[in-house]
């Protein structure tokens, strides 16, 4: 079998809708990557492989954009493991939720095994898009400026209780 597993026992939230100091989101994913981290296994197979996470917890999120969010510091740290981008083609992450005690099972899947054979008969039926070069991007163009308007010769008006108590006032704010 071509395949490792660990379990690394982090609590994982919902990053996309909390309002917290950044330091505090900081701290969270330095305790996420420093714990997978210290749990790594080693690895040293071939560069094609799959990696699920599947994020243990009493609830659930939403599969779609929610689970990866909750999960990117592990994701991170196990991309650097490997000594790799995340977002590299050479990698497909997949991503599961199970009920249960907080944590996250790491899976590292490559050659013959059950997920990787799961995740290329999945790839052959629809494809993933290809990566997008960051080159490909078209520069934006400067914003246009309007021209200021011209400014008027404006009397203000007198501010204060000192401006109203004076014999000068009248009403319009000019001085007679």
């Amino acid at each position: 079998m071509s395949c490792i597993k660990f379990e690394v026992p982090v609590r994982t939230v919902n990053i996309t809708n909390r309002r917290e100091h950044h330091m505090e989101t900081h701290r969270r994913a330095k305790g996420q990557r420093d714990a997978t981290h210290l749990l790594w296994p080693g690895w040293s197979g071939p560069a094609l492989l799959v990696v699920r996470l599947t994020r243990v917890s009493p609830g659930t999120l939403d599969s779609g954009d929610n689970l990866p969010a909750a999960l990117k510091s592990i994701r991170d740290e196990v991309a650097r493991q490997l000594r790799l981008d995340d977002a590299s083609p050479l990698v497909r992450w997949v991503y599961a939720q199970a009920l249960g005690a907080p944590s996250v099972l790491v899976e590292l899947s490559w050659g013959d095994d059950a997920l990787a054979a799961a995740v290329r008969a999945q790839d052959a039926l629809a494809p993933p898009p290809p990566p997008v070069p960051s080159e490909a991007a078209a520069p934006r163009a400067p914003r246009e400026r309007k021209p200021k308007a011209p400014k008027k010769d404006q009397v203000r008006p007198l501010r204060g209780l000192a401006a109203l108590a004076t014999p000068a006032f009248t009403p319009g704010g000019k001085k007679s």
